[in-house]
């Protein structure tokens, strides 16, 4: 019985270690990056981001930027050379946290999670914002196997990668 009640402990932490989301914004006619490449990505701190850098040393805005770049340009979404490309991708990071590793390990999701919250702009040649979404990212689980500061944060910022591609082709809307 006991150990019955321990497997079911495990299974169901398991499942609430992981999880991400994407809202989009109310923007009339939205468009996406299906037909035509952008031709920059840019990342930027929202100033209650900024804030929270000190406390979170580890978090890498260039790693998540060169994440996101890698997944568009993998499903040809970005094209920084090709004069034909004229949309902008900009995020703008408005919320992250990221465990110390002691933490992590000792008291995996019991410490809450690591997490990255941002918005993904698309905008046009002229500035013009035509879509908008926000990605959340986070990472609850720890222990020996799941609480390298490596493993925690690669997981994240592929998943807010991962997340950027879809909605910016326009596949899950």
């Amino acid at each position: 019985m006991f150990a019955r009640l321990i497997v079911t402990s495990l299974i169901a932490f398991s499942l609430v270690g992981c999880a991400s989301g994407v809202k989009h914004a109310d923007i009339s006619n939205k468009q996406y990056l299906s037909n035509r490449p952008a031709k920059s990505i840019s990342i930027s701190l929202s100033d209650d981001a900024k804030k929270q850098v000190s406390d979170n040393l580890k978090f890498d805005q260039n790693a998540l930027v060169d994440n996101v770049k890698r997944a568009m340009s993998s499903q040809n979404l970005l094209s920084e050379n090709n004069p034909e490309a004229t949309n902008t991708v900009e995020i703008l990071v408005k919320d992250f946290r990221v465990r110390s590793a002691f933490t992590a390990i000792m008291f995996g999701f019991m410490a809450g999670n690591d997490h990255i919250v941002g918005d993904v702009i698309l905008k046009d040649a002229t500035g013009k914002e035509i879509n908008r979404f926000e990605i959340s990212a986070s990472y609850a689980l720890g222990g020996l196997a799941g609480g390298q500061d490596g493993m925690r944060l690669s997981w994240l910022y592929e998943k807010f990668a991962e997340l950027t591609v879809e909605h910016l082709r326009g596949k899950k809307v």
